[in-house]
């Protein structure tokens, strides 16, 4: 019996000693927690809503290595109504400051937050890229509306990723490398932004139709411009050439319509991927009427007459077309004319017309 008692008291003593040994701590093996810090903070800037996770890291005696205890810290915030601490987790309340305080045993580290309002709205300028391939551009620049109003300049704190290979970020710039199109996205915390980028391919050569046009004052009329990739493929560029005019007075071209300013000639240049083409458009005045030397004609057999025939635009200029036009008789029997001579053949009326561009008067002619 005594035997028994004394092998109870050793399995006890031992038992003992081993809870003695056991470490309360999974860093109190290697030592004292000597100082702990929160990663990624000092300060942290929150927007209104947002929650984020800290990480506490502890420099224990005797281990050449930081040890993560976030499990083991007791949390408080000097500002509930701004900011709440919970197992590591911060979330944003209200716009304002708070302290949160982060303790190990006795060390203690803390940390700032800064909260802001909501964001009401975010913005990137240019919304939109298009890329020849190869070529590139300086990322956007961006910037936020709080919801009290507020506008911010944020684009040296955006994180800028594509959605695909087709486009690349190099050294603050976005690049275009194989045809098609891709996302740009910027994010500001947990707020993002979308650029639609299109990336071309190669012109190799640029044609417009026609590349010879005459228009009246006032008119316009479109330039049609084609395109072809280095893959052969063909594209219409007319809204996408950028046109220029030796004379912008007399003739100005707009999303790729020709319009007629003044009377003249100017020649148009188009250029597209470095690539150029011509246009030559002549601007001229708006025929209105042609007007005859006289009203009316009487002659008698054999007897002859030479009319003029006048040109009347719509500027208020005229000019003589006499020479030009085509004149016919409507009874060659009783009068004839050649070049506005009018020859009287035999008594009886006919009609004498003159035509020039899309104009025509005519006259009555008695012979008598």
């Amino acid at each position: 019996m005594n035997r028994i008692k004394w092998m109870l008291r050793g399995m006890l003593a031992l038992v003992i000693a081993l809870t003695v040994v056991v470490p309360t701590s999974v860093w109190a093996a290697s030592g004292d927690v000597t100082s702990i810090e929160i990663t990624g903070a000092n300060p942290q800037k929150m927007n209104v809503g947002e929650i984020t996770s800290y990480q506490v890291m502890a420099t224990v005696e005797g281990s050449d290595h930081k040890q993560d205890v976030t499990e083991g810290v007791t949390w408080s915030t000097s500002n509930a109504t701004v900011a709440t601490i919970t197992k590591g987790k911060v979330k944003a309340i209200a716009a304002g400051e708070a302290t949160i305080v982060a303790q190990v045993d006795t060390v203690k580290t803390q940390v700032v937050v800064q909260v802001q309002d909501k964001i009401k709205s975010i913005k990137a300028s240019p919304t939109a890229y298009t890329f020849v391939k190869g070529n590139e551009g300086t990322l956007p620049k961006v910037s936020i509306t709080r919801a009290n109003g507020k506008q911010e300049d944020v684009t040296s704190d955006i994180v800028w990723t594509v959605s695909s290979n087709l486009a690349v970020i190099e050294n603050g710039k976005i690049k275009g490398v194989t045809p098609g199109k891709v996302v740009l996205q910027g994010k500001y915390g947990s707020t993002i932004v979308k650029v639609p980028i299109t990336v071309m391919d190669t012109i190799t050569k640029v044609e417009v139709k026609p590349a010879t046009i005459q228009l009246n004052i006032k008119k316009s009329t479109a330039l049609k411009v084609m395109g072809t990739y280095s893959s052969g493929k063909t594209v219409n560029l007319s809204k996408s050439v950028i046109w220029t005019s030796s004379n912008p007075g007399l003739a100005e071209v707009k999303n790729g319509m020709v319009k007629g300013l003044n009377e003249g000639q100017a020649t148009l240049t188009g250029s597209y991927q470095g690539q150029t083409v011509t246009a030559v458009v002549t601007v001229v005045p708006t025929l209105q009427k042609l007007i005859m030397g006289q009203k009316s004609l009487v002659l008698s057999p054999q007897s002859s007459s030479t009319l003029g025939v006048m040109a009347q635009y719509d500027t208020g200029k005229t000019t003589m077309v006499t020479g030009s036009a085509v004149w016919s008789s409507s009874k060659p029997n009783v009068a004839t004319v050649t070049n506005g001579r009018i020859v009287a053949v035999a008594k009886g009326k006919t009609s004498i017309t003159a035509k020039w561009g899309n104009k025509k008067v005519t006259i009555p002619v008695t012979v008598k």
